[in-house]
């Protein structure tokens, strides 16, 4: 996945101007990640081409799904051009090239009109796709799936995601009488918020590849996994017993068949339980157990999420109904209500990790819930993609990195680069990774300074450039004034108190009193520029005293 470029038609969008085409760089490599920086200050408009992307995808995710209307499919006042690169993988239309790694997608969609699919190969013209006779081929030309995130109170990225979750709920209810119907077989969108945080860890330490694994365990100074309980209230909010339905009852068979105990309460009077609790000690028996039933960190993520999804059984028919008519300026967050954690239809509980907690390799057992801010936002930005495996996906990251320390903010980029590594050298350097893209708005230089200035797009009012000069390697202070406009390397309240002490000096006493004083200072470019500015001064006080 690498996106191309992108139009708005009709309205401008937040602060994105309509009929303008946004182009970003296409440039390929098969050792280095595909990512995009969007850097700026707050306001700047970077986050709005996450949100302009997550409305799209919902709105074509959307309009390949069953139930949705022809209301839905029209999109009124909503129109888009936008093109990306896809890998050639399991494609069923006419590619006749085996050397041929990536084809370009092109979908456009007219205001109040039907999108218009195509795509593209070598130097061949753009085929076109009819939607009515080819919608197996159209689902293939988009994005394997598309993960959003927000380290903050983002609404206007979520509100597609929990929209289209509601939709996927919608479609699990009327199908939970069908054998092989499988509400995340086919599903693209995902919303990673404080829940998907547990089964992200869980499926990435039970199951992810190992080499990256490794990697990622020992960032984060855990050892293992050692237990966790998954819990199940199979009652709605009404009290009334939940259809599990034929594919979820067979995904808690599985279940049944890795955990080290289970059991279930409260039955009803046809024998079955409104409560079913599944206890986890984690083995090598129990590893080898889900490896057998799951195959992959995102098969097992993929169960979570459908049982996590259950959980909207706790909120009313009435709020459901408004969430999906709701306009998309709505905050959806704000329409939700929050229940009691153990009236959940779903929750894992219990995380107990071994995690080493010094240099000199002791460990103990502590709760996963008592990690700090930054190690549960390192889990779940970098364990999403860890778990990722597939070619083709799209990543949006709304400021990933708020809460790491700077060491982590500094190696951010080489981090994912190595996680999404696919072959390794004898010295373990990356010689291929997945063909996936990541966009990521930042405020951090360190992330800057990894990534070449065609991956850096600095944001001002909506409109932004890569930057003129080089960013892959640049200094910290740099990059703060060259993206940030912040020409002083230090806070503005020591720099006001550094600027106060030069204006003050009038005498040669005053020189050696400044001195003095600036012995209270940090190091910093400043401090050695007050020196530079002192010497100067008393070069000047003893020409003037020889006149």
């Amino acid at each position: 996945m690498k996106l191309k470029s992108v139009t708005i038609y009709g309205d401008n969008f937040r602060s994105l101007k309509a009929n303008k085409r946004y182009e970003f760089n296409d440039n390929n490599s098969d050792s280095r990640l595909s990512a995009k920086i969007f850097a700026g200050l707050n306001g700047s408009g970077k986050s709005n081409f996450l949100e302009l992307f997550s409305e799209i995808f919902y709105y074509l995710e959307l309009y390949h799904m069953p139930s949705a209307s022809d209301e839905d499919k029209e999109g009124q006042g909503f129109g888009f051009e936008i093109e990306y690169y896809l890998p050639v993988f399991d494609v069923s239309f006419d590619i006749d090239s085996e050397l041929l790694t990536q084809y370009l997608v092109r979908i456009k969609k007219p205001l109040n009109e039907h999108p218009e699919f195509s795509y593209q190969y070598s130097e061949k013209e753009f085929r076109r796709l009819d939607f009515s006779t080819e919608k197996r081929e159209t689902e293939q030309l988009l994005p394997k799936k598309v993960i959003a995130y927000t380290s903050g109170q983002n609404e206007l990225l979520s509100n597609p995601y929990y929209k289209i979750r509601y939709h996927y709920f919608k479609q699990l209810e009327d199908n939970v009488s069908a054998p092989s119907q499988s509400l995340m077989d086919k599903n693209r969108l995902y919303f990673l918020n404080y829940e998907s945080n547990f089964s992200i860890f869980i499926a990435n330490m039970l199951l992810a590849q190992k080499t990256n694994l490794d990697y990622f365990k020992k960032v984060l100074a855990i050892n293992d996994l050692s237990s966790f309980r998954i819990t199940l209230n199979i009652n709605n909010y009404r009290k009334n017993k939940i259809n599990l339905g034929y594919k979820l009852f067979k995904e808690l068979e599985r279940l049944k068949l890795c955990a080290s105990s289970w059991y279930q309460t409260n039955h009803t009077e046809d024998g079955s339980p409104n409560q079913l609790i599944f206890d986890f000690k984690v083995t090598e028996a129990t590893i080898s157990s889900f490896k057998f039933h799951f195959k992959s960190a995102f098969e097992l993520f993929k169960v979570f999420y459908e049982l996590d999804t259950l959980n909207l059984h706790m909120v009313p028919v009435n709020t459901r109904k408004l969430i999906l008519k709701a306009h998309k300026t709505l905050n959806l967050s704000d329409e939700m209500p929050i229940p009691d954690p153990s009236s959940l239809v779903f929750r894992i509980e219990k995380i107990i990790i071994d995690k080493q907690i010094d240099n000199k390799e002791r460990s103990k057992e502590i709760y996963y819930k008592s990690l700090s801010d930054g190690e549960h936002q390192f889990s779940q930005v970098i364990g999403s993609v860890l778990m990722m495996e597939e070619p083709g996906c799209l990543f949006l990251f709304d400021e990933p990195n708020t809460h790491f320390n700077p060491k982590w903010r500094a190696k951010m980029i080489s981090i994912l680069n190595y996680i999404t590594g696919t072959n390794f050298d004898s010295r373990s350097n990356v010689t291929k990774v997945r063909q996936q893209e990541i966009i990521l708005t930042t405020h951090s230089p360190f992330v800057i300074s990894d990534s070449h200035k065609d991956n850096v797009y600095k944001f001002e009012q909506g409109v932004f450039e890569n930057p003129d000069m080089q960013t892959y390697g640049s200094s910290i202070g740099f990059l703060l004034e060259l993206i940030f406009d912040r020409d002083i390397s230090i806070s503005d309240f020591s720099n006001e108190a550094i600027n106060t002490l030069k204006r003050s000096i009038e005498t040669k006493e005053d020189i050696l009193r400044v001195k003095k004083e600036l012995l209270n200072f940090g190091e910093s470019i400043e401090k050695f520029d007050a020196y530079s500015f002192l010497r100067a001064k008393e070069n000047e006080l003893d020409n003037k005293d020889k006149v």
